[in-house]
């Protein structure tokens, strides 16, 4: 049973072009992602829908962090079993498509049975990559959000609380602007 494409998207979302696994965005402290975190490692989130995609194909969510517990680092892996090289594929161009990519490079191998041997796979942005690749073990197909630089990384922390906060953040910009109107006239 190959995972449909469409069952991935419950998991990762690109609100403003930035990677969301579930509510967990780069860039977010430790202490903001931990419960999501454990939500995902019991797979029992708000969501029924990608609990059923977490426990059907057995998918785990790891984070990486900096010195100061910002989150750097996002790793979504799927058995690899589950998905066939065009999946791979597809799941590659869809998420080139949804960030603002700079350069992308896919490389895959397969045997004469369509078995995944070797992949290596990059997306750069300016403010973070995305890699997808085998385990070590090769038995995993491992998606990557990372960042390594901590002024990107503070960058995708406000990022992230604007786009958490997307349609409220616009309002109080909008209410700061009008009650300060007098000073921006003169």
């Amino acid at each position: 049973m190959n995972m449909k494409y469409d069952e991935l998207k419950e998991l990762i979302l690109f609100p403003m072009g930035l990677p969301s696994v579930y509510h967990i965005r780069l860039g977010m402290s430790n202490y903001e992602t931990e419960d999501y975190q454990e939500q995902l490692d019991k797979k029992e989130t708000d969501n029924y829908t990608l609990n059923d995609f977490l426990k059907k194909y057995d998918v785990v969510v790891e984070q990486g962090f900096s010195d100061d517990l910002n989150v750097t680092e996002i790793c979504i892996s799927i058995p690899l079993n589950e998905l066939s090289e065009r999946d791979i594929r597809l799941l590659f161009d869809s998420i080139s498509y949804k960030m603002d990519t700079v350069e992308k490079k896919f490389s895959i191998t397969t045997d004469s049975d369509d078995s995944v041997k070797e992949l290596e796979s990059t997306i750069h942005s300016d403010l973070f990559d995305v890699r997808i690749y085998l385990n070590e073990s090769h038995d995993n197909v491992v998606i990557s959000f990372s960042t390594d630089d901590d002024v990107k990384t503070d960058m995708l922390r406000c990022l992230s609380i604007i786009s958490k906060n997307e349609k409220s953040f616009l309002n109080d910009i909008m209410r700061y602007t009008d009650s300060h109107s007098d000073y921006w006239h003169d």
